[in-house]
């Protein structure tokens, strides 16, 4: 617990101050978390291990993914691109079965996505959307912890998750969602109430999609970490999974909140 605490204090010391800043610093973390998240959804893979090529294919991706200016969804071509030369290197790469080969494909393009979104609205639309996605994703998480602590009784799901309860994840839904409402109600965000209620609500609740998600993947490698380079705390997508696919979904709902004139 001593060494978790240590980590965490450093991670927010390095990482707060980053995103608040903006620029290049803001950038720097950016190519870091999305570089490591490459490294880490190759290094977890066993049996057959990927092969050395598929590192810069991937970090690549995943790096001129968040980078793409003017743009919250990355374009259907440049996603085309990375699938088809997947596919090519499928076909001379043995070690490359149809099942990996889709999750090379499935797991990166799930980590550009989130990523990119979470650059495009610190880059073009302000600190406040990260901090609103921050509070609805981790005061769900945190809110879930101490709600089945307390009153868990009924597992979620023993599978992917032994520990999470369905009463903790009814609880942190709640807790996100309130949380979420009142930062953008105090900081004057110029969203509509419907839009911020529905947002709080939905990435209360699949942020903790996403953080089984993630975990489903760990379980099929057989791993309790994607890495270890934060002690205490695991990997780069141990840390931010839910943030990373919550904010895919942030992406999301503003396009269809906008195309419904809600937002």
């Amino acid at each position: 617990m001593k060494q978790r605490i240590i980590t965490a204090i450093v991670l927010l010391a390095i990482f707060v101050p980053c995103v608040v800043l903006g620029g290049y610093p803001w950038q720097a973390i950016m190519v870091f978390v999305g570089a490591m998240a490459g490294f880490e959804l190759l290094s977890i893979c066993d049996g057959p291990k990927a092969k050395i090529y598929l590192y810069p294919l991937l970090i690549f991706y995943i790096l001129y993914s968040i980078f793409m200016p003017h743009e919250l969804l990355i374009p259907v071509r440049y996603i085309t691109l990375f699938l088809m030369a997947l596919l090519v290197a499928g076909i001379f790469d043995y070690g490359m079965p149809l099942l990996r080969l889709s999750y090379y494909f499935m797991s990166a393009t799930l980590v550009a996505l989130g990523l990119h979104m979470i650059y495009f609205m610190r880059a073009e639309l302000g600190l406040n959307y990260i901090l609103f996605l921050a509070f609805a994703t981790l005061g769900a998480d945190t809110g879930a912890y101490f709600v089945g602590r307390k009153l868990g009784k009924h597992k979620l799901n023993p599978r992917l998750s032994p520990k999470k309860t369905i009463e903790g994840s009814v609880g942190g839904t709640v807790v996100g969602t309130i949380l979420a409402c009142i930062f953008a109600y105090l900081s004057k965000m110029n969203l509509p109430l419907a839009a911020i209620i529905i947002m709080s609500l939905v990435l209360s609740t699949t942020g903790q999609i996403g953080d089984l998600s993630f975990s489903s993947i760990k379980r099929t490698f057989e791993v309790k970490d994607y890495s270890q380079i934060f002690p205490g705390h695991g990997g780069v997508l141990d840390r931010f999974d839910s943030i990373i696919f919550n904010a895919m979904v942030l992406g999301l709902l503003m396009q269809y909140l906008t195309m419904f004139h809600i937002l």
